[in-house]
């Protein structure tokens, strides 16, 4: 079973594996499930109820910390995915002083999205008073920044796009800050003792990874994502597809300055996740194996290195 703790455009190459059929294709038998939070998902990992996670990096330094072997196989997202929302009369970086920003769960990706976007802006949660609010479902979460409920939000382009042309705004740039997003992640006891479906499992995510990415399927990429979020909007839709490619990684390696960002936030709360060695979280044998074999410049139909 792979649980994913975001429902978001930014879990596609998930959706995309398992409905056209490249799980099956390779043997596997896979459930999906949605499981809201970052750091609910890590503790149903750590019971053995999923065995794979699709989840972020600081979720992941989270379990690390708390004593939990835990392995990221692949990074589909080592940059920030969420651009930070904010509504219509929130002008500038001040006027967010003592509002409300909302997020999927406080721990998770998109929690730490935002911590990133205000450091880029110069503010802090804690001087100038901004409150986080865990809503679970980014759908949720768009509709909570619509009503005022919240003045703020970390959304996927899916979701952030059709605001901003409604007259939201955002309030960094982020895609270029180092973050490792969605990833796959497994228990280090799990992956020594499966080898077998831990290749299969990541071999069948890196096809259908390589299906979103070739033009020519955009239309069924689009109409998986469209059914999954419940989306209507055709022109939302598109955006979706369009920002998760332009976002994505190619080759899914693991850019560890996106994991030592996250580590240099958490440590102030923890600074025990300051010892955590980077290196040992991460386990890319399989994805090198693919790389090394030809699979992974076939599967993706690119000889372009990750960006």
């Amino acid at each position: 079973m792979i649980g994913y703790a975001s429902m978001s455009s930014v879990v596609t190459t998930l959706w995309v594996a398992q409905e056209r059929g490249f799980f099956a294709k390779n043997g596997i038998d896979v459930q999906t499930i949605f499981i809201p939070g970052s750091p609910t998902l890590v503790a149903t990992l750590n019971t053995g109820d999923v065995q794979f996670g699709y989840t972020g990096g600081t979720a992941t330094l989270g379990a690390a910390v708390g004593g939990l072997d835990i392995k990221i196989l692949a990074a589909f997202s080592n940059y920030i995915q969420t651009d930070l929302v904010v509504r219509p009369e929130i002008k500038t970086p001040g006027d967010l002083k003592g509002k409300r920003i909302g997020v999927t769960s406080i721990g998770g990706t998109g929690w730490m999205s935002a911590m990133l976007a205000l450091e880029q802006i110069g503010l802090n949660p804690e001087r100038d008073k901004i409150l986080f609010a865990a809503f679970g479902d980014q759908r949720v979460i768009t509709q909570a920044l619509e009503t005022g409920t919240i003045q703020g939000a970390s959304l996927a382009g899916v979701f952030s796009q059709r605001l901003k042309r409604s007259g939201y705004h955002f309030m960094a740039d982020v895609e270029k800050i180092p973050l490792v997003g969605t990833s796959v992640v497994v228990k280090g006891d799990y992956l020594a003792t499966h080898q077998v479906i831990a290749r299969n499992t990541l071999k069948a995510l890196i096809e259908g990874h390589g299906f979103i990415l070739n033009p020519s399927n955009k239309a069924v990429v689009i109409e998986i994502m469209t059914k999954k979020l419940g989306i209507t909007d055709p022109v939302a839709a598109n955006d979706g597809y369009e920002d998760y490619v332009r976002r994505t990684d190619r080759k899914a390696f693991v850019i560890v300055d996106g994991l030592r960002n996250i580590q240099r936030f958490m440590k102030l709360r923890n600074p025990k996740i300051g010892e955590i060695s980077l290196d040992r979280l991460v386990d890319e044998s399989i994805l090198r194996e693919f790389e090394k074999s030809g699979f992974l410049e076939q599967a993706l139909g690119d000889k372009t290195a990750a960006r």
